[in-house]
């Protein structure tokens, strides 16, 4: 059945609006329209049937669940909206309300929830495995994607002191680059707008065999189909600038997942960060070194 969706909705919105209504062919097609989204007007239907791998009367059907009458439509409100993902782009067409910090919050629930709903859990635990297996971690993440780099980072520490921030503070990227080595892992913050820099450091990772673990949103194109694992979260916010909730909220939990995975080894590092915490005074005392929880050894514990 097809939806009526707001004529300044973008696909990437209507296809999760749509998502749970999908058949598992439609949701094929889905993917590529995602990767294809910044560029959707250089494409034919026919193009993009032929690469997901669906039938001419499946696109079809698919374009019209998403409000279109068809694929032309949809091709040419892609190309009016191409200035997508502009904070200044989204100002023009945004209203300013006062008073609207519920709407605000229930937009990032929204997105919390769609991210549950169309997330690979399988995925999920594939990053965490590469993780947990990684001699080292190098992180990667420009502009809006630079905080969640971060993030990760100061959670990552807790495991290993091999962990890295891309580029790191007196190298060059390339120098950085040219240590990958085939047990690493490349940890990619994606959200949109990406530089082009990120799908060269995605190539040259796959290049020294380093799985790519790749958090983005859904527009994610090309990029994310040279990651070992493509982790895509909800980022519509309910003002100009996109929303980081869902994504914090992931990397928060693949980090908490690889605590199973560590047990003894883990609570021996924590204690240790623990007591230099006490003899540098960097921090209040909270946590006894000798009183550390006792994490599981098996992640199936």
């Amino acid at each position: 059945m097809e939806q009526e969706q707001p004529d300044d909705m973008q696909i990437d919105e209507r296809i999760m609006n749509a998502y749970s209504a999908l058949t598992p062919r439609e949701k094929q097609l889905a993917e590529v329209v995602l990767r294809a989204q910044s560029s959707l007007s250089s494409y034919t239907a026919a193009e993009l049937a032929d690469t997901a791998g669906v039938s001419a009367a499946t696109a079809a059907r698919f374009f019209r669940r998403l409000g279109y009458k068809n694929y032309n439509e949809a091709r040419l409100h892609s190309r009016r909206k191409a200035g997508w993902g502009s904070p200044f782009d989204h100002l023009q067409d945004t209203p300013q309300k006062e008073g609207d910090f519920h709407l605000h919050i229930a937009q990032d629930s929204e997105n919390l929830s769609r991210t549950l709903e169309t997330i690979d859990i399988s995925q999920i635990e594939d990053a965490v495995r590469y993780l947990a297996q990684a001699r080292r971690i190098w992180i990667v993440g420009y502009r809006n994607s630079r905080a969640l780099a971060q993030y990760a980072h100061m959670l990552l520490l807790n495991f290993s002191s091999d962990v890295h921030l891309l580029p790191r503070s007196g190298a060059s990227l390339g120098e950085d680059l040219a240590s990958l080595m085939p047990d690493d892992v490349v940890l990619v913050m994606a959200m949109r707008r990406r530089p082009r820099v990120l799908g060269e450091i995605v190539t040259i990772a796959r290049e020294a065999s380093a799985p790519v673990v790749m958090i983005s949103d859904p527009t994610l194109g090309e990029t994310g189909a040279h990651a070992t694992v493509s982790l895509r979260c909800q980022n519509k916010g309910a003002g100009i600038f996109d929303s980081m909730v869902a994504p914090i909220s992931l990397i928060n939990h693949l980090c908490a997942r690889l605590v199973a995975t560590r047990g003894t080894a883990l609570k021996e590092r924590l204690a240790g960060i623990e007591r230099l915490h006490e003899r540098v005074d960097d921090l209040s005392p909270s946590v006894s070194a000798h009183n550390m929880p006792d994490f599981p050894s098996n992640p199936t514990e």
